[in-house]
């Protein structure tokens, strides 16, 4: 089965959030065996969630996991994601889309914070 990722943010108006959000894509592209590797942004950005789905499908993407790169439950990940991934999937029935969890709390985060907290000790 031809399966896509969508690293999906908040989105940003600032200048290097695109740049940052590919950042991520290109280094799970090197480290993942999936057939595409995209990215959306929730605000602010393009493109959106639904582009991003509607190009993987033409690209032939038959499976579809979103990954929101959020920390917390907030009303992003509890609402607006969920609903916008279920319109996609009653506007693409043939397709799988499946919403992975958001980052929360996990051991390799808080190893990236302590080792940003040393470089300036």
């Amino acid at each position: 089965m031809t399966t896509a990722v969508i690293l999906l943010s908040h989105g940003s108006r600032a200048v290097d959030a695109r740049t940052v959000l590919e950042a991520y894509r290109m280094m799970l592209e090197k480290s993942c065996s999936y057939d595409f590797v995209a990215t959306a942004s929730l605000q602010f950005n393009q493109p959106d969630l639904p582009a991003t789905v509607e190009e993987m499908i033409k690209k032939g993407a038959q499976r579809i996991v979103v990954a929101p790169l959020f920390l917390y439950q907030g009303r992003h990940v509890q609402d607006d994601i969920p609903e916008i991934v279920q319109r996609e999937r009653e506007k693409y029935p043939e397709v799988e889309l499946v919403l992975a969890s958001n980052i929360g709390a996990d051991e390799r985060v808080a190893q990236v914070i302590m080792d940003r907290i040393r470089e300036v000790c």
